[in-house]
């Protein structure tokens, strides 16, 4: 019974409050913002950053309307179709990235 317990944690009420509580008071991770690059210039580094075997740090907008930003480290490739991949060296996993997006390379 402790076995199923531990494994099944109870859909309750308060552990419900709890959980919520729990993110609401938890520090969200801050990334430092930084200056957000001309379209010159960001077509300069991505272009290097397609020629080099190195990996960058790109700083992207969360979406296209918030300054809410995520740091992706990783190679940079381009397929095909013209879209930005981002491999990460750890995992080996893609990850697409919009060109709108993107704040400083």
């Amino acid at each position: 019974m402790q076995n199923y317990l531990t494994h099944h944690p109870m859909d309750s009420y308060m552990h419900h409050i709890t959980v919520l509580l729990n993110k609401l008071t938890t520090p969200k991770r801050q990334v430092p913002l930084k200056q957000q690059l001309s379209a010159d210039d960001l077509i300069a580094r991505l272009e290097i950053a397609l020629n080099t075997k190195s990996p960058v740090t790109i700083q992207i907008n969360n979406s296209l309307l918030s300054e809410d930003v995520a740091n992706i480290y990783g190679y940079v490739y381009q397929n095909n179709k013209g879209e930005i991949l981002v491999q990460s060296p750890k995992t080996h996993s893609m990850t697409i990235v919009l060109p709108g997006t993107i704040r400083h390379l």
